[in-house]
């Protein structure tokens, strides 16, 4: 009974497969004999999910209407998106980007704001160009145009962004394509934890500036973690100021999550946020982004995005967010420093991680056999197509220590 071209569906997600043998494993062994290393979301070191206090009192401070009502409109409400705008762009938006045109969305979580850009920007049939290392939903998204995927390789020799990969891959698309749609994932790139250096940035941007003259390019800049990103106030503003100024045939749609960033994940809030220094393009963006969300989910949390709109309009709550925050940023950073320190000391080599959720350790056509004997060292991972991803999000401090060298004795194990 289906329609044509959806026989072959059939969803496999390794993340929640795993994730139950993990919890299963717990069950039976106890759960300090296991390393559930797959939870993507913030954890203690308690091991329990991480609610924000600043968030939650804010949440329980709203009305019951305004938790159970639908949103004022299917787009989101006029604060939500004040609130977005601030968040992504700084409290001073206006002035800094007072020459440009900009547009949000209200979309439910970053996978909705992801979905409905490439939904709304990739032609039927068209190649939509990923990161080699990603988070695989991306390929889904592509799938749903009858589109195909091109991978640029992030990383050179050096562990730098290969630009070179990239610049190629950018142009060979731009030969065939009327839109080349690109999707980099930064900062606190999941899986690998890296982030792109400011003249990184630029000479990626200065790409898409000469491959305007074959094309349009619409630029998917997937924030989710942002919020956990190490840069000061300076260098996010410097960040934010490489984006304006762009060429008219370059689109920058920003995806925003409230999943990562007030560890909400299950309210499903989230946003895009468009920007060109173009109107019509903006215009555009608005009319049919509108229509994917009043045909696919109609409106979102309106609870959702009225506790965001009063943490971030207001000075005081917005203060002790951030404050909180931080706390756990912090507490990812020493899980992950003593990760990548031991992992040195063990000559296991990882992928460049800065900062963020996830690190990865390349395991290339070995990976399956790694991950067989890890599991049955109650050591459970997201499974790669060539490596392990490691969430330093979720294990604590204390399963952390001495997890490098494990890994590396089943590397060397399966390598004999």
């Amino acid at each position: 009974m289906l329609a044509k071209g959806m026989e072959s569906r059939n969803l496999v997600d390794k993340v929640f497969s795993i994730a139950k043998k993990a919890k299963e494993a717990a069950e039976k062994y106890g759960d300090e004999k296991v390393v559930n290393a797959t939870i993507g979301s913030l954890y203690d070191e308690n091991g329990k999910l991480v609610v924000l206090k600043s968030v939650t009192e804010t949440y329980k401070e709203l009305p019951p209407e305004e938790i159970a009502g639908y949103a004022s409109a299917f787009t989101g409400s006029s604060e939500y998106k004040e609130s977005v705008k601030r968040s992504v762009l700084g409290d001073n938006y206006k002035e800094e980007f007072k020459n440009h045109y900009m547009e949000v969305i209200g979309t439910p979580g970053g996978t909705g704001a992801v979905s409905n850009s490439v939904k709304n920007y990739l032609n039927e049939g068209d190649t939509l160009l990923l990161p080699k290392w990603l988070w695989s939903p991306y390929i889904l998204m592509a799938s749903e145009r009858k589109g195909d995927c091109e991978y640029y390789t992030i990383f050179d020799e050096n562990g730098k962004f290969d630009l070179n990969d990239f610049s190629e891959k950018i142009f060979k698309l731009a030969e065939k394509q009327e839109n080349v749609v690109v999707i980099i994932n930064d900062p606190c790139q999941n899986p690998t934890g890296y982030k792109l250096t400011i003249d990184e940035w630029k000479s990626v941007l200065n790409i898409f500036e000469k491959a305007t003259e074959k094309a349009n390019i619409i630029l998917i800049n997937d924030i989710a973690y942002i919020d956990f990103d190490d840069r000061n106030e300076e260098e996010k503003k410097e960040y934010r100021n490489l984006f304006k100024n762009l060429s008219s045939k370059i689109l920058v749609i920003f995806a925003f999550s409230l999943s990562k960033s007030l560890t909400s994940y299950g309210l499903r809030v989230g946003a895009q946020l468009a920007l060109s220094s173009d109107k019509k393009v903006i215009e555009e963006f608005e009319k049919a982004n509108s229509y994917s969300c009043r045909s696919t989910w109609s409106n979102i949390s309106r609870g959702g995005m009225k506790m965001f709109s009063d943490i971030v309009l207001n000075e005081e709550k917005y203060k002790l967010l951030k404050e909180e925050r931080e706390m756990y940023r912090l507490l990812i950073k020493e899980r992950a420093d003593i990760f990548i320190k031991e992992a040195k000391e063990c000559n296991l080599k990882l992928l460049p991680y800065k900062t963020g959720f996830f690190l990865t350790i390349p395991t290339g056509k070995l990976t399956d056999k790694v991950a067989e004997v890890l599991e049955r060292e109650n050591i459970y991972t997201v499974v790669l197509d060539e490596g392990i991803r490691i969430a330093v999000c979720s294990v604590t401090k204390k399963k952390i220590t001495g997890l490098a060298g494990r890994i590396k004795r089943a590397i060397d194990e399966v390598s004999k």
